[in-house]
């Protein structure tokens, strides 16, 4: 692998697909002119997985186990493992894990960023052992769902960050627009494409269009986007948990509740963790031997051995894995779980096939417009997701040589090559505005700021309003500043109204300290700023002198 040319200056950049169950991690291979995924302890995909113990050298210190390490230390240390973390970025609420019967607490960004460097030492070791190059990864390019929430964006390169990552070389890149790279490579005609991206812990539609250049190299504009950050493959995985569930309490008669740690029912806090993590692990396992085989065993001996020893060794079949409906909270709050009570595969897929249809809408494009399907993510290895896209688009998902659970992760590191080499030609994706972004006006009218569809250049979009705002009461010193995405933009000579379908609230704030005078008077500018992230920034200024300032980051953009 040379380095000619290479804007060293920069560093290495790593393309990193920071999954909620699972992680990948790529690079631009300049001698082959194409991404490559890195094996990390012997695999490309990493279980996204940290586990903590007592340092044998010191203990008053810790020490970590990460990966498919940590995912099976899971059932005999459930209390010192942490899973899932991706879905905790945004949160308030601390990590806390137990080790030898001490507690310790960390922030969601602080766990993701010890994985995120787990990775970047193995990635660091590999250029050096077996490329040859020397020095080490200074910056990444990490992928965030297309419905991520500002804060959620933040604490994702706040965790890069942490993990040894330079500030200002730490770029986030939308998921399904990295997906697309990876499929636009080896295009040579334009077309409109759907990413149907299931991830582990959120689901995302986007609609792009490839339009191939005169040498050969395609720009990829994203039309629009649609998504459920609150669905995804741990949630199919917990129809199947609930099938084992159901067998266990037939077992038990339903004297025991391995979800409620205080229950009197004769078995242990920690003998309840083991079981509901080897019950996680086993669903989750035979989620993926049903995308292959019509039926799968589990078996699970002994599940429980207090206050007697349980066995479980049942069959599953795809026919019941595909009509089971869930019954049982498994450890969701109430809220999460009102939304799967009662639903099947079928439902939750029907949930990803209407945010395709609202993607399609905000697009202004019907099925026949879509040239073709990728499928992004672990959980669209399903036999039922490659169904449930023929049944609607009358064509069968596009097969890409790339396994999907890859694909976002080399689509990042195509983003390396862009900024390690500006002068490469390569895919290009064209970052632009989704849908219409504004203001919520008097009559709770909408009034648009910035336009859907429009480029997003590499220092970010700054779009003024065209109309100053008026405060519409006497002697009044604040104005309400809130923002609204229009999801489903209609053509109308009128202002929609904000409580019209498609109108998404994202952000509030007041401007305060508005000089007092009489109604109409007194006028505040706005400023919407996007950046290349689609994180986008409000400003809202009173006109006057004496005027106040305010600011505010919009919380949730594209969803």
């Amino acid at each position: 692998m040379g380095t000619l040319g290479l804007d060293m200056e920069r560093g290495l950049f790593l393309g990193i697909d920071f999954g909620t169950t699972n992680s990948v991690v790529s690079l631009f291979n300049f001698a082959e002119g194409e991404a490559v995924t890195i094996p990390v302890d012997g695999g490309n995909i990493f279980p996204t997985a940290i586990q903590f113990e007592t340092d044998p050298d010191d203990d008053t210190k810790l020490s970590r186990v990460f990966g498919v390490q940590a995912k099976e230390a899971a059932v005999i240390y459930p209390l010192s493992t942490v899973l899932s973390i991706k879905r905790r970025l945004g949160m308030e609420e601390n990590i806390t894990v137990t080790v030898d019967d001490k507690e310790y607490s960390f922030k969601p960004e602080e766990v993701a960023g010890e994985i995120i460097g787990y990775l970047k030492s193995k990635a660091d070791e590999y250029v050096q052992e077996e490329l040859n190059i020397a020095g080490e990864f200074s910056g990444c390019v990490i992928t965030v769902p297309a419905n991520s929430t500002d804060k959620q964006k933040k604490m994702t390169k706040l965790a890069a960050m942490k993990a040894g990552f330079d500030e200002n070389n730490v770029f986030l890149r939308l998921e399904p627009a990295a997906a697309a790279i990876s499929y636009a490579v080896n295009e040579t005609t334009d077309k409109k494409v759907l990413v149907y991206d299931f991830g582990g812990g959120t689901f995302d539609a986007c609609i792009l269009e490839l339009k191939i250049g005169e040498v050969g190299e395609p720009t990829i504009s994203i039309l629009s986007t649609y998504g459920d950050n609150q669905l995804g493959g741990n949630d199919i995985d917990k129809i199947i948990m609930d099938m084992i569930y159901e067998e266990f309490k037939k077992l038990t008669n339903g004297e025991i509740d391995l979800f409620d740690e205080h229950a009197d029912d004769g078995v242990s806090k920690r003998q309840k963790k083991v079981a509901i993590v080897r019950l996680m692990q086993a669903a989750n396992q035979a989620k993926e031997r049903l995308s292959q085989a019509k039926s799968t065993k589990v078996v699970l001996a002994p599940f429980i051995q207090e206050p007697k020893i349980i066995n479980i060794n049942m069959e599953i079949t795809r026919e019941d894995f595909a009509a089971h409906q869930r019954v049982n909270p498994l450890g969701d709050t109430q809220e999460y779980y009102e939304k799967f009570r009662e639903k099947n595969l079928e439902d939750l897929l029907q949930v990803t096939i209407e945010c395709v249809n609202r993607c399609m809408e905000s697009a202004g494009l019907t099925e026949s417009d879509i040239d073709e399907v990728f499928l992004v993510g672990g959980s669209s290895s399903l036999i039922q997701v490659g169904e449930k896209i023929g049944e609607k688009f009358g064509k069968e998902p596009f097969r890409s040589r790339i396994s999907p659970a890859l694909s976002i992760s080399q689509g990042a590191a195509h983003y390396c090559n862009m900024i390690m080499m500006p002068t490469v030609k390569g895919p290009v994706v064209q970052e632009k505005t989704i849908h219409p972004l504004g203001l919520e006006i008097a009559g709770r009218r909408f009034m648009e700021i910035v336009g859907g569809g429009l480029d997003i250049p590499s220092e970010g979009l700054v779009v003024e309003a065209a109309e100053l705002l008026t405060t519409n009461f006497d002697n009044v010193s604040s104005m309400a500043i809130v923002v609204y995405e229009n999801t489903l933009p209609k053509k109308s000579e009128t202002a929609p109204l904000v409580h019209m379908e498609g109108m998404k609230r994202l952000a509030g704030t007041s401007l305060r300290g508005i000089p007092q005078r009489s109604r109409g008077e007194e006028k505040v500018k706005v400023i919407f700023s996007v950046g290349q992230d689609n994180m986008l920034r409000v400003t809202a200024k009173s006109t006057s002198e004496s005027g106040a300032v305010t600011e505010l980051a919009v919380d949730e953009l594209y969803g």
